[in-house]
Parts: structure tokens; sequence; C-alpha cells
């Protein structure tokens, strides 16, 4: 079906019936007077009428739709009320009914079998045109030629020159050149039909004598009927012809269509292979069929057409990109500055304006050296020599302004590039962001070390005091003076150790980089630490043992060497110090009195690099506790003496190196890479 006409004085019914009837020209009425007004002007091939209480004018407006519309089917929709015999009788002459209330099932399989019983008609209708072969030839008179008088001819040239000088509007292009097939052809009626962006349906753009209910409800769809015949043959096609093949189905709804546009004949308007519009003409003001050479001028003309509005649509659909990317570029949060090949600026966008302090007016459309140093250098590069940068940080030469920049060549269809552009954005909030975070942060660890400091050395100073106090009284007692001198130095030694590692984590340091071996690092540290041998187990593995007088923990200790040369270039003292405070970290996370540590010296596989590994499988060490333990502000906040592998980290950096904590199945280790040094 390609057309019907719904009645209903129920809007919420004439919309539902109107979507269960997705791809066919709807036409609707409110009354049966506008109904019956709307039949009189068009043939439709299906009517659902909906049935009002009381149901006395129905059998009325059925017959009357019969005798305008004899070939359509008609449905009928029935209130819930309506089981009388008499309502029954006066719905007689619809093919089908249709009870309310009903199910869009319900909705569908009467609409499929109203389209069944159309076909079916149509059958008939086109075997029994095929047994008159004469009357299946459909051939028409010949008119007589074309002979235009002068001053018709002048005007129809006038309004074809009016119809090519509208520019870009389409609409007005369309009525200038029905105007000129006016002046023309005299047709009684014409239309032209084009296709929506989406290419999906025609629709009416432009019209002449049509009725409105045509206009505003009849579309074409492009795969069937009229347009899809036009854009297989590209001809024109006359009425006639479409009725002479009634066998055909696809001449069928041809003939509908054209019917429905009361034309015919349609011509197509054709550009670049493509249906961009139909034009449809009906019959002459003065009779008769068009003669063949007024046809081929309407279709020349109508070929001009096709290309003017395929060329217009292209102009608008330009312009709307243009338009949409001026609004994303105004819009956008980064600068955006574009050069052409000529190296002369082309976009330049508000955000640039704002970050430079430049006006566009002074910038457009001139050299690229009206451009800030270093951008348009950037730019020149990137045009010329194809040397691109990827969010790069520059600092203009002007108010020195920090940017991240980026740019890339815009190539055409060639290998030349037709122009280049810088994306850039200011960094100056960014710093000052950073700075006042940074500023923040340290603030903040300023505050948690002072508060930690005063906690971490009360005690020692109150053990100091209570000495210094009782040392006059029983300073002859020698065991008095022997547990002094430990108690106070285990004390003054925590407090150095805590300054040095408070030191160490505030301050770069400057280290005295020198070839050093680590294997004799790692020895020194562990003599210092009060380290002796024991019985060693094999030539490269050594036993070591020693009591630790901070922790007071008795500790064993393995040292093991993966080579003999391990020289890295390092300050010997503060790798000394990061190796000791790695193993008081692990002997404080020690729960007994009792110890385990192991250091290995290794060299990494494929790369000229000393691993030092410092494990012990009697710390424990929470997964969380493991994850922020290079986190300064984090660790100050539990302990400030656990400070000490945020400080090794420190130190190994500073010289080049690389410090990782692990965490095994039984076992807590740090990983020290550091750069090695040929022998």
């Amino acid at each position: 079906m390609r057309t019907a006409l719904v009645v209903a004085t129920d809007e919420a019914l004439r919309d539902r019936l109107v979507r269960s009837l997705e791809g066919c020209s709807v036409f609707t009425a409110s009354s049966d007077e506008d109904a019956l007004k709307k039949l009189r002007f068009t043939e439709v091939e299906l009517i659902v009428k909906e049935a009002a209480v009381p149901m006395r004018d129905l059998g009325g407006f059925l017959e009357r739709a019969r005798q305008l519309c004899p070939a359509a089917v008609v449905v009928c929709v029935l209130p819930a009320d309506a089981g009388s015999p008499e309502d029954e009788a006066l719905a007689e002459d619809a093919d089908f009914v249709l009870l309310q209330p009903f199910t869009s099932r319900q909705l569908q399989g009467v609409l499929r079998q109203a389209e069944g019983k159309l076909q079916l008609t149509q059958e008939v209708s086109a075997l029994r045109t095929l047994r008159n072969p004469v009357e299946a030839l459909g051939v028409a008179v010949e008119s007589p030629a074309l002979d235009v008088p002068l001053d018709m001819l002048g005007r129809m040239v006038r309004e074809l020159a009016k119809a090519l000088s509208a520019g870009f509007d389409l609409g007005r292009v369309l009525d200038l050149f029905l105007d000129a097939v006016a002046e023309l052809a005299r047709p009684s009626r014409s239309a032209i039909l084009v296709a929506d962006a989406a290419g999906q349906q025609y629709g009416i753009a432009a019209f002449r004598g049509l009725a409105p209910h045509v206009v505003e409800s009849v579309s074409l769809r492009p795969d069937a009927g009229l347009p899809l015949w036009l854009a297989a043959e590209g001809r024109l096609i006359h009425i006639d012809e479409a009725q002479a093949r009634a066998a055909d189905p696809g001449a069928r709804d041809m003939a509908r269509e054209l019917a429905l546009l009361q034309a015919v004949v349609a011509i197509p308007l054709i550009s670049h292979g493509e249906l961009v519009a139909i034009l449809t003409l009906g019959q002459r003001i003065t009779g008769g069929a068009y003669s063949r050479r007024e046809a081929e001028i309407l279709f020349d003309l109508a070929t001009h057409l096709g290309t003017a509005i395929s060329d217009i649509r292209t102009h608008h659909l330009l312009r709307y990109e243009k338009q949409l990317n001026e609004r994303i570029l105004a819009h956008m949060a980064n600068g955006v500055i574009t050069i052409g090949p000529d190296e002369r600026v082309v976009i330049m966008n508000r955000r640039a304006e704002e970050i430079l302090g430049v006006s566009a007016r002074d910038v457009l459309h001139r050299d690229l050296r009206q451009l800030p140093t270093p951008l348009g250098d950037l730019l020149f590069e990137t045009l010329t020599r194809g040397r691109t940068a990827t969010r790069e940080e520059i600092q203009l030469a002007l108010r020195s302004l920090p940017l991240e920049v980026s740019t890339y060549r815009v190539m055409g269809e060639g290998a030349t590039p037709i122009g280049a552009v810088l994306v850039f954005e200011d960094l100056t909030a960014q710093r000052q962001a950073a700075r006042e975070r940074r500023e923040a942060e340290q603030l903040q660890l300023l505050t948690r070390i002072v508060a930690r400091i005063a906690d971490e050395i009360k005690n020692p100073l109150v053990s100091i005091r209570t000495f210094m106090e009782l040392l006059e009284e029983r300073y002859d007692d020698a065991g008095f003076r022997h547990h002094f001198a430990g108690v106070v130095g285990r004390d003054v030694r925590r407090l150095v150790e805590m300054f040095e590692k408070l030191a160490a984590l505030v301050n770069e340091g400057d280290y005295k980089l020198e070839p050093v071996d680590v294997r004799i690092v790692v020895e020194e540290c562990l003599a210092e630490l009060g380290a002796q041998p024991a019985p060693a187990a094999s030539a490269e593995a050594r036993l070591l043992a020693f009591f630790d007088e901070s922790t007071q923990k008795h500790v064993s200790a393995t040292f093991s060497c993966e080579g003999r040369s391990f020289l890295t270039r390092g300050d010997r003292d503060m790798l000394k110090k990061a190796l000791a405070y790695l193993v008081w970290y692990l002997l404080r996370k020690t729960p007994g009195q009792e110890a385990k540590v192991s250091v290995s010296l290794s060299h990494l596989d494929k790369e000229d690099r000393v691993r030092l590994t410092v494990a012990s499988r009697t710390a424990d060490v929470r997964p969380d506790e493991l994850g922020r333990i290079f986190d300064p502000i984090q660790v100050v906040q539990q302990n400030l003496i656990d400070v000490g592998p945020c400080v090794s980290q420190r130190i190994v950096e500073a010289q080049g190196g690389r410090l990782h904590a692990k965490q095994g199945r039984a076992e807590v280790s740090f990983a020290v890479e550091l750069p090695g040094v040929p022998s």
C-alpha cells in the first residue's frame, strides 16, 4: 500500500493508526466532511474509519467513499459497545472490522489482510486490462510540434535567468523553475519532489495547483515505485505508459503515485548518476499530451536543475561544517593557529587571542612572522621540513609565558603540504597550582615532622636528663657510670640518626661521585653495624652475627656475591647510610629479639647495572604499609624513625639508581639498582 486515509475523531487513536502505517503516504481527517473532501481530489488505496457513537451516519459515509474511491479497501474500527445487530448491519459495507480495544498484533493482522485483498483486486484489474490489447497499448496521440511565440519564449528565458541568479536559496530556485516551466508547457499542476538529507524519502518541496493535504502527506520511498524506476531508467515516464503495463506491480505503483500527485508525466532530476529530485506535471491547461520536443526541453532543463540542487546542497553542507568548525574552535580550551601554504595565518581561535594577548584582526591573513616568537618558527619548521612537536614545553620571548605546544602538517591529495596547525595551552595556571600543591605538601610534611620530632625526642631527653641529675651524686659508682654511658650513648645515637635522616630527606645533598666498589661499601657498612664473621658456608657466602644496640636485636646476617667486580659511580659514605637505613628498618619490623637479614650482590642480565638486595624473613610488614613506604608524608604520620627507606630512596636516586620494595610469601626485600662502571 502506498496511500491511506485515516478518519478518527479521537486524536490518540488517530496517531496510533498513523504510526502503524509507516512507509505510506497517510492523509488524516477528523470529520466525515473533511475526509470526503480529500477523497474528491485524492485517490487512496486504504480507508481506516473510526465508527463513532451513534453509528447511524456510518453507512452513508461508506457509500459515498465507495463512490469516490471504488478500488479502496475499507477497515472500520468499531467501539467496544457496538455489539447489536443494528451496528453490525451498518458496518457490513466495510471490508474488514476491528473491535476496540485491540492490540498492535491484531491491528497489524487486519492491515496485512487488507493489503492482501488490495493486491488481489489490482491483479484482477490488470488481467481485465490485458484482455483488450488495443487499450493496453495506451498509445497517446502526438500533439502538434512546439510552437512558442517570441514573447512567451522571452518570458520563459527571463524566468530561467531568475532561477539561475537565485544563488543558494533552494526554495526560491525551485519556485522560479516552476514558473519557467509554466511559461513553457502551461501545466495545470506541477510539483518538485526532493530527497531529504538522509535519502529516506522524497517530499514535495515546491508545487503549483496541488491541494494542501497532498503536499503535507505525500512521501515516496526511494526503493519502490516512481523513484526506483526513474533512478534505474534515467528517463521520463508518462502515466499512459505505466497504465499500459498493468500486469507489472511496479508499473501499477507508478501509475497510482502519478495519480496521487495529479500528474501525467514524471521527469527525473539526476546529478552525478543519483536521483536528487522528481518533476511531475499535470495535464496541460489547454488539454492534449506533451509533444516529444517539449518533453526533450523539459528533460534538459530538469537535468541542469538537478545539478543545481546538488551544488546548493553541497554548499549548504560545507557552510554548516564551516560554522560547526568555527563554533568548536571558538569554545576549545586550547589555542589553535593554522597557516596556509603561503605561510599566512588562516585560523586563530578565541582562546589563542586570550593566551597570547593578540587580536585576531592583527594576525589573520598576514605573514606568520606576526606571531610571537617562537610560535612562527615552529609553524614554519612544521610546514617546510615536517618537524612536528608533541606536547613540548616552550617559553615565549614576550612575557616569558610558558606554553605546551603540538604541531602537525595538513597534507593535500599529493605529497605537498597545504598547511600547518599549532595547538597550544597556557601552563601558567598549572604551574601555579603545582607550586601551591608542592608548598602545601611541604608545609604538611614540616608540620608532621615537627610534631613527630617532639614526640620522638621526649623519651631520650628524659633519660638523659635523669642521668645527668644523678651523675653528680653517683659518679663514684662504676656500675652507674657504665650504665649511664650505655643508655645515654644509645639515646644520643638515636637522636643523631633521626636528625641525619631528616637532613637527608629535605636536602638535595652534595654528593662526591667517584668509582666505588659496592662490595667494599657493604662490607664496611656491616662492620660499622658491629657484624662479626662466623664460620663461612662457602667461598662466595659469609655468615655474620652482631647485636644492634638501637633496636636491641640479635642479628644473623648473610652476605653473598655473584661475581667479583661491582663498580658503580657514587658517594661511598652516603651509600653506606642508605644500606644501614634499610637494615635498621627491617630490624625494627622484626617482632622478636632474633632477626635474620641477607645481603646479596649481582649483575642484571643484559644490563650494565649492579643490583644490591637487602631482605629479611623475620620482618613483618603489612601490604598497605609497604605500598606507602616511600611516601614521607604517610610514613612520618606513623613513625618518624621509619622514614629511613624514604631517605635511602633519595640517596639512591640522586646517584642515578632505583630502589624498589617487594614482599614475597615469607620475605620482605629491598632491591637497589645502580649504574655500573666498566672495571
